[in-house]
Parts: C-alpha cells; structure tokens; sequence
C-alpha cells in the first residue's frame, strides 16, 4: 500500500467517526432515543468515578467468572423468571443514559412540572400500560391540568389534557399510542383505575379497581390494544361500581347501594346490599347475569362461573342460564376465598372465642374438599409456585398446594432480649423472581449503618430471606431498612423500593430504589429521588423491566448499566 493510500484510509476513518458522532447526536435529540432528557439535569460522571465504575465492572466480571486458582463463582438464582418477565441486570448505580420520552409524546401536552404522575396498570406482552394524571400531584400547591381537555389523541379538546392511558414498549421507549381517560371511563380520580389484559394480548378491560365509598366511576370499557380505541361500554344504572375480578369469560363487578351516604350520584338511605352484576368479557356492554347480596355476602369468578357467597352457604352460578347448584359447605358468612387456578381457598374464620383457630380450606372447582388446615393467622393466602404458606409462632411453613402435606418449616431468629421474633411472612413473588426461589421477610431488631441499605441514616431494619422452594434452605439473607419492599428480581441482583418520604414542604415524596446482591446479600447502590445522582427525579419505577426515571418536567428517562454479567 502506498503512503497516499494510507492517508486517504486514515481521513476516512475520521469522516467514518464525524458522521457516527453526528448520527448519535441526532438520535439523542429525538423522542423515545437513547441520551438527552435527565442526562443534562443529572451530573455527569467524573473521570475518577468513571475509572471507578470499570474497575468495579472489571471486578464484578472477574467475581462472577470461574477461573483457574479461584474460588467458584457466586451461586444466583436458576430456572425461568415466576411471570415470565425479565428485569434488566443492574449491578452498579444505573445511569439516564436510555432513551428518553417527553410528556407530549405520552399525550400530555401542557402540564405543569413537576405536576404529572405516572404508574403502570398492566402489562400487555413485552409492554406496559402506563396512567399519566394530574389527579395524584394535585395536593402540590399549584398544580392542575391547565385545559382539563378530553377526547382521544387527535380529538379536538385533548390538549392540555394530563389523565392519559398509554402504551408504551419499555425496552424501546416507543409509545404506542395515547389515550385520554375520559374516552375509557367516567373516573373523577384516574388514580383508582385498574386494567385487565387478555391472555393473547389484544384487549383489556378497564375500569375502577377501588372498592370504596364515593367510587365515582360507572363505567367499565374494554380497550383495543392495538389502537387504545374503546370497542364497548357498560354504564352501571344503579350508580359507580367497581371491577372485582375478570377471567376468559366474564367481568365480575360490584355496586354499593342503600345504607345511606353518599355514593356519588348523591344521598341515599335505606339498607346496605351489594348488587353484584356479571358482564361478558368479549362485550361488556352485555350484562349477563345479576344479583343482590346483603352485608357480608360476595362473589368470586369459579371454573366458567360465579361462586355466590351469601347467608352462610355457597353456590355456584351459570351467568349464561342463572341456574344454580350448591358448593361447598355451610360456613359463616363473613368467612373468604380466594380463588387459584382449579383450586379455591375457603378461610373459615374463628367463632369469637380464643379456643378456636382459624381454618383454611381447599377445594376443587366442583365444591369437593381435597384438604384442610389451622391456619393460625386471618389473613389471605400466600400462594408461590406448589406452596401455600402458613406463618404462626416463630416459623413459616409451606403446605403442598395440591395435598396439603407440609414440605418443610423455617423459623426466624429469635430475638436477643430472649423474645421470639414475630414470624417470617412469605412474599408475593417479585417481578422477575426465578421459579426455584420463595422470598420471605423477616423481622430483626439490627439497626441499620447509614449504608445505602439503610435509607442513609440509621435504623429498624428487617430481613428478606431468599429461600429454596423445594427444601426451605436459606440461599441468602438481605438486610434492608424496616419499610422496604421487593420491587423487582434480575438473575443477580433484588431491587426493593422504600416507603414514601415527607418533604421539607410537608408533601409526600417518591421512595427510593436499593439494589442488593443476591448471592451474598451485600448492598450495591442506592438512588433516591431529589437526592445526589437522582437530583432533578421526581420518581423510580420499573416498567416492565425496565428502571425508569421519572424527571420532575414529567420526562422519562431509561436507567441503564453497562455491566455485563458474565456465566
């Protein structure tokens, strides 16, 4: 090659690098692309803190590598995620550094800052449905939806509209599409919404999931998920309802009339009844099947269809025909269940005197009792993979969900001033908790060091223990303040978020995230909305997977970590 060649190669390389640098540079720039947003509000790393991340990477790399002369490598959690859900792996203190997307491409185009919220309701597949409202800042003086528009996107009367059901792919930063919340239910609060998805994905019932005095909504609409479009309405006649529980088949939803009070279409009086109405999950403006209940009775969704508990006995209901037939046997009538898959949990609760303990029973869908046991506690049943979970005295115990047989029992420390320590209480699996692992927590009198596991200052701490689900042996035990709880599980790593604070101001704010090691328990990092790198974050959230940052100008920001796990 001839040194002229050699310096047209070398120029370019460097129009090659100019022309990346440009493109990367426009890709921040645009909505749903990676960089831009918190990354300005956020200081940037320094040099010695970057040099620090790589060589922290380098030894995480290395720790998690069997090679020859060391020790084997840290033993994480195995099999698939409990719900399928792969949380990203976040080892060091992720940055915004993800894409990025603003209020308006959410559909929210002129909301004070610091005045939008956003929670997610469900997932839909890969993505996730996310409420946007004003309703939930409205305590923070001066905040309010300046146009209060409505309408679908595009409608006219939509901007400046803040209440917004979105869908979003939390992996891209894509937004599906963008609906106002008052084209899907006539809720005062969206905050009270509540969504469910069908099993294939392309629609979702969506309505109000708050039982309560003064539920305002009347209205439950079933939702194309691939255009955010309203397929059908149901508008309760006798006044706000809420959406119990929703199956393949049909849309269980309840309605408080009578009593006296007022119950959001004014005062009434008259005696207190539950009208229990079933609707067609493939059309909800149909109303199936209705009935009235008194105080205590309910309804459940069984097997294709409605378990009536009223008046100390049990039946079962066809919606399509209003035939009945008995189920179980007579118990009383303040006592639950909780539905499972093809089994029924009934918790027969105590006859008022301090000899008799709280029983739960199981049954098939047919009403047939396939086991029974003390459950010691009222309180509902903790179902992780084949276990029920039983807590009474000092211990933990798994019942085998489909026998009944004890597997095995775990029991906490005992408390050092010699006082044993309350029971272990087994936990809602985590999203992206591996199927071979049950999460525990644990009471523990240790006060905290002021460490990133301690909210920064000292105090009550507890333990969450992660717990082999076929023995019960105790794979790791993490030390997290009192008020934390799991958010979410990657293969290596727990994220557990801490209660909300109290502002200098008096309002409520955003907990923090902590992120803990789950071979060895030890804390890795901690971020903590308005505060050090979380500076200008108004809140933390997963979506999906993902770790978002929610800015306090409503922009959301993708938190990533480069680490790589290796092995």
């Amino acid at each position: 090659m001839t040194d002229h060649e050699d310096t047209r190669s070398a120029g370019d390389a460097r129009d090659d690098e100019r022309r990346a640098d440009g493109d990367a540079r426009a890709r921040a720039a645009r909505p749903g692309g990676r960089g831009g947003g918190l990354r300005a509000r956020w200081q940037r790393a320094s040099s010695g803190r970057r040099a620090g991340t790589a060589a922290a990477a380098g030894v995480v790399a290395a720790a998690l590598v069997v090679a020859a002369g060391l020790a084997a490598q840290p033993e994480y959690p195995e099999g698939d995620p409990v719900d399928g859900l792969v949380v990203d792996e976040l080892r060091s203190s992720p940055v915004a550094e993800g894409w990025q997307i603003e209020p308006a491409d959410l559909g929210a185009t002129d909301v004070q800052p610091g005045c939008l919220d956003m929670r997610v309701l469900a997932r839909a597949g890969d993505d996730v449905l996310v409420l946007t409202t004003t309703q939930l800042g409205a305590a923070r003086a001066g905040c309010s939806d300046r146009e209060g528009g409505g309408g679908s996107e595009g409608a006219e009367g939509a901007e400046g509209s803040g209440d917004r059901l979105v869908r979003v792919d939390p992996r891209t930063g894509v937004v599906r599409w963008s609906t106002a919340t008052s084209d899907v239910s006539d809720v005062v609060s969206p905050e009270q919404l509540g969504a469910w998805v069908d099993d294939d994905g392309s629609t979702a019932v969506v309505g109000n999931g708050t039982a309560g005095l003064g539920s305002p909504s009347a209205t439950v609409a079933r939702v194309d998920l691939a255009t955010g479009l309203v397929l059908e309405r149901y508008t309760s006649p006798a006044g706000p309802l809420v959406v119990v529980e929703v199956d393949d088949r049909w849309v269980l939803t309840q309605t408080q009339v009578g009593g006296g009070g007022d119950r959001g279409q004014g005062f009434v009086d008259g005696p207190a009844r539950t009208l229990t109405t079933v609707l067609a999950r493939e059309d909800v403006g149909r109303a199936v099947w209705q009935t009235a209940l008194g105080v205590d009775g309910h309804a459940d969704l069984v097997g294709g269809g409605v378990l009536v508990v009223a008046d100390g006995a049990g039946s079962l209901v066809d919606p399509e025909t209003g035939a009945a037939a008995a189920w179980g046997e007579p118990w009383r009538d303040d006592s639950a269940t909780t539905v499972d898959g093809d089994l029924v949990f009934v918790d027969l609760l105590t006859d008022g005197t301090t000899t008799t303990s709280p029983q739960r029973v199981a049954h098939r869908l047919d009403g047939r009792e396939t086991w029974r046991r003390d459950s010691g506690r009222d309180e509902a049943p903790v179902l992780v993979g084949d276990c029920v979970f039983f807590s009474e005295g000092a211990s933990l115990t798994c019942v085998d969900r489909d026998s009944g047989d004890e597997r095995w029992t775990v029991r906490s420390d005992p408390h050092p001033d010699g006082v044993p320590a309350p029971a272990p209480l087994a936990l809602e699996p985590a999203a992206g908790q591996r199927g071979g692992d049950v999460l525990a927590r644990a009471a523990t009198s240790r006060e905290g060091d002021g460490s990133a596991g301690s909210s920064g200052s000292p105090g009550r701490q507890q333990a969450l223990l992660v717990l082999d689900a076929e023995t019960g042996a105790e794979r790791t035990r993490i030390r997290v303040p009192g008020d934390a709880s799991p958010l979410a599980m990657s293969r290596t790593v727990l994220a557990v978020t801490t209660g909300p604070r109290v502002g200098l101001d008096g309002g409520v704010l955003a907990g923090a995230v902590a992120a803990y090691d789950l071979a060895d328990g030890r804390a890795l990092w901690q971020l903590t909305p308005g505060e050090g790198d979380a500076a200008g974050v108004h809140d933390l959230q997963f979506w999906g997977g993902t770790l978002v940052a929610v800015g306090d100008d409503g922009v959301v920001t993708q938190l990533v970590d480069d680490t790589r796990v290796v092995g």
